[in-house]
């Protein structure tokens, strides 16, 4: 059961680049590596924080002159800890897919900004209290957490005519990761920072 949602998601995401890719006339591919200032907040404002660092992929669909999609298929690893005590360790998949407003430069570089949703699922993680670690348990039951967050992100970037993109981010959760009563759990990404170099065609037209 852990992996039945996993599997459909990557080749959705597969699907999706492989579709885009012979739909669009301008299209680049590439890897991007970043880091954000994450963490995970209750109902009390306790917060949970720590750096969260990601690598994956990221395309860029230019649909017109003005208008683009730039979805990315992102591993995110981190360590968020509550004032030096209790910590969570998680391991994430992101797929973030902003809509961006795009303006490509007579000498081909690229600025972009938008917003879109946000999906990570989390692959496995570990709590830490009182010097005892344990697997987390994932799922519908109390006490356990749930694996699949959908949530927000708002991102901005430059991308040279050389392929080198820089960006800069921001992720809110909507999804309560907690099965508890009365308990609320939800993630944010207070700032990230990427780095991609994009590969691709330019429109022939």
């Amino acid at each position: 059961m852990k992996n039945n949602f996993l599997k459909p998601l990557v080749l959705a995401c597969s699907s999706f680049f492989l579709i885009s890719t012979a739909s669009f006339a301008q299209v680049s591919v590439g890897p991007e590596a970043g880091f954000t200032a994450s963490g995970l907040y209750d109902q009390d404002a306790n917060t949970y924080a720590g750096v969260n660092y990601q690598l994956g992929a990221t395309a860029h669909f230019q649909l017109n002159h003005f208008l683009a999609v730039r979805p990315s298929v992102l591993f995110r690893a981190g360590k968020l800890s509550y004032e030096g005590w209790d910590e969570f360790k998680l391991n994430r998949i992101s797929v973030p897919v902003p809509i961006m407003y795009s303006h490509i430069f007579n000498n081909n570089s690229t600025i972009f900004a938008g917003l879109g949703p946000n999906f990570m699922y989390t692959l496995s993680g570990k709590y830490s209290y009182d010097g005892i670690t344990e697997d987390i348990q994932f799922g519908k039951g109390e006490g356990e957490m749930k694996r699949m967050d959908i949530g927000v992100q708002i991102k901005g970037g430059y991308q040279f005519a050389n392929g080198i993109a820089l960006s800069t981010f921001f992720n809110f959760g909507t999804t309560n990761l907690s099965n508890v009563d009365g308990q609320k759990l939800r993630s944010l990404d207070a700032v990230g920072f990427s780095v991609g170099w994009m590969f691709g065609s330019h429109s022939s037209e």
